[in-house]
């Protein structure tokens, strides 16, 4: 065999570890008592909002962390810390998917997304009411 295809060979053969790892890695959707047994890893977690619990949040003193109450997909209702700013319209989000870990009883989210209601719901209820 020539260098060139021995040196080919190893390159895809990189290429195939590297998206084994990758693959190994992706997270699937888990919920709050997943992530209270696996403590140790990274969970991404879909919920709704409590709104029956208050929403902690403080510019002043720490603009970067707010604290919320969440369910679960499974019902399950958890505290939850953010390391983010509080999002526009938190309190309208339809869904919220967290990414974080469970650390002394609480939920620490290091990345947070929302799923808010579409303009065109909006419209389309005001539509109606006219």
């Amino acid at each position: 065999m020539k260098k060139t295809h021995i040196l080919g060979l190893v390159l895809i053969a990189c290429a195939i570890g590297s998206l084994v790892s990758i693959a190994g890695d992706a997270s699937t959707y888990t919920d709050f008592q997943t992530a209270i047994n696996q403590s140790n890893r990274t969970h991404q977690i879909v919920g709704h909002l409590s709104l029956d619990k208050e929403i902690l949040y403080d510019p002043k003193v720490d603009p970067n962390s707010f604290s919320f109450f969440m369910k679960d997909e499974k019902g399950k209702e958890h505290k939850v810390i953010c390391l983010q700013e509080k999002p526009t319209d938190f309190e309208r989000s339809e869904q919220i998917v967290l990414t974080g870990q469970i650390r002394d009883k609480s939920f620490y989210a290091h990345d947070i997304q929302l799923k808010c209601p579409s303009k065109y719901q909006d419209e389309s209820i005001q539509n109606a009411s006219m």
